[in-house]
C-alpha cells in the first residue's frame, strides 16, 4: 500500500542540486518497508532519467515537452516521476529479499562497481553531475543497489523450469534474401533514396533471382551469384515475438519444404523466401532457451508483485515536489 504524508520534512529552500549533502540535511523522500529513501537519491534519478527522456523526445515535443498535458491530465514530468518512483521502488523492495536467496555483492563485483562509477563520473558533464548531486562514493553505491537487485531477480528464479509445449519452441528452417529498394545508408546513418530507375531495375533482379531459384531449388546459390546476402533462419507456428518481417513468414509457411515463394512486396523492398527444412535444431534450441528467459521474466515479475503488494511504501509528497521537472538540461550543458 502506498500511504500519502505532506509537510513532514521541510527544507528551507528548493533542491535545483542536492550537492553532497550529509544525512542530517538529507529528507527523507519515501520509505519502503521502513527503509527510508533520501531526497539526494531521489533527485539523482529523476535528474539522469531527465536528461535521457530529452535526449531522446525534446526534438520531437518540443520545449514544453514537460508541461503539456495528457488526456488523463497528467504530464510528462508526472510521467517520469511516476517511473522513477516505480524505479527506485523496486531496487530496494527486491533487495530487501536478497538475503533470502543468499545473494551479496563479493570483492570482485565490488572493484568492478567502483570502476563503473569512475567511469560514470568521468562520462558525463561536471555541470549535469553537480546538478544531479553525483559524487564517485555515490554513484557508487547507487550501481551497487542496482547490481544486488539484478542478481536477487535472477536467483528468484533460478530453479524455475517453464512447461513448455514442444509446439511452441519447434521451429522449421528456411533462407530469405531482402532486395532492398529504400536506398543506401552512409556510415552515419544518413539514407540517400534510391531514383526510381535503380527501384525498378532491383524488381526485376528479384524477379530474376526467384526464376533462378525456384528452377535449381537452392535460393542461397542464386541470391549469392547476384551479389545479394541470404540469411538462414528459422520460423515458428506464429509471428509472433518473432522480430522477423512478418509478411516474409507468412509465405514461407504456405511453402512445402524446399520450395521458393514468389516476390513478396514490403515497405523494405523485395523478399524471397525458401522452405529449407520442417525442423531447425539449432533455431529450435535458441527459441526453446528464449521462451525460458521470457517465461522466467513474467515469474520474476509475478513474484516481485507479490512483495510489492504486500509492502508498505510511504511517500513524503512535499520532499518529492522540491525536485522540478522543467527544460533546463539543454541549458545546463
Amino acid at each position: 500500500m502506498i500511504k500519502r504524508m505532506t509537510g513532514l520534512f521541510l527544507v528551507c529552500m528548493i533542491l535545483c542540486s542536492c550537492g553532497h549533502t550529509s544525512a542530517e540535511e538529507d529528507p527523507v523522500a519515501f520509505t519502503v518497508n521502513g527503509e527510508a529513501i533520501g531526497l539526494r537519491e531521489w533527485n539523482f534519478y529523476v535528474r539522469m532519467n531527465q536528461m535521457q527522456w530529452e535526449k531522446d523526445g525534446l526534438d520531437l515535443y518540443g520545449d514544453d515537452m514537460w508541461t503539456s498535458v495528457e488526456e488523463d491530465g497528467s504530464t510528462m514530468a508526472d510521467q517520469l516521476k511516476e517511473d522513477v518512483l516505480d524505479t527506485i521502488c523496486r531496487i530496494h523492495l527486491v533487495n530487501q529479499h536478497s538475503e533470502e536467496y543468499g545473494v551479496a555483492l563479493d570483492e570482485v563485483k565490488r572493484q568492478e562497481i567502483q570502476k563503473r562509477a569512475e567511469s560514470f563520473m568521468e562520462a558525463y558533464h561536471e555541470a549535469l553531475l553537480e546538478y544531479a548531486g553525483a559524487d564517485t562514493e555515490f554513484v557508487c553505491e547507487r550501481l551497487s543497489e542496482r547490481e544486488l537487485s539484478l542478481l536477487t531477480a535472477q536467483a528468484c528464479v533460478e530453479d524455475f523450469v517453464p512447461e513448455l509445449p514442444e509446439e511452441e519452441v519447434h521451429r522449421e528452417g528456411i533462407c530469405y534474401v531482402l532486395i532492398s529498394t529504400t536506398g543506401l545508408r552512409d556510415e552515419e546513418g544518413n539514407l540517400t533514396p534510391f531514383s526510381e530507375e535503380e527501384r525498378e531495375r532491383r524488381a526485376l533482379v528479384a524477379e530474376s533471382v526467384c526464376r533462378e531459384a525456384q528452377e535449381s531449388g537452392d535460393l542461397k546459390g542464386a541470391a549469392e551469384a547476384e551479389g545479394l546476402t541470404p540469411i538462414e533462419s528459422s520460423m515458428g507456428r506464429s509471428n509472433e515475438g518473432d522480430g522477423q518481417e512478418p509478411r516474409m513468414l507468412d509465405a514461407a509457411r504456405l511453402l512445402d519444404t524446399g520450395e521458393v515463394s514468389e516476390p513478396i512486396w514490403t515497405e523494405e523492398g523485395w523478399f524471397l523466401v525458401q522452405h529449407t527444412s520442417d525442423y531447425d535444431e539449432e533455431g529450435t534450441a535458441y527459441w526453446r532457451e528464449h521462451l525460458a528467459d521470457l517465461a522466467k521474466e513474467d515469474e520474476y515479475e509475478r513474484i516481485y508483485e507479490e512483495w510489492k503488494a504486500s509492502a508498505d511504501i510511504t511517500v513524503n509528497q512535499e520532499v518529492l515536489d522540491q525536485v522540478d521537472v522543467k527544460i533546463v538540461l539543454k541549458e545546463l550543458l
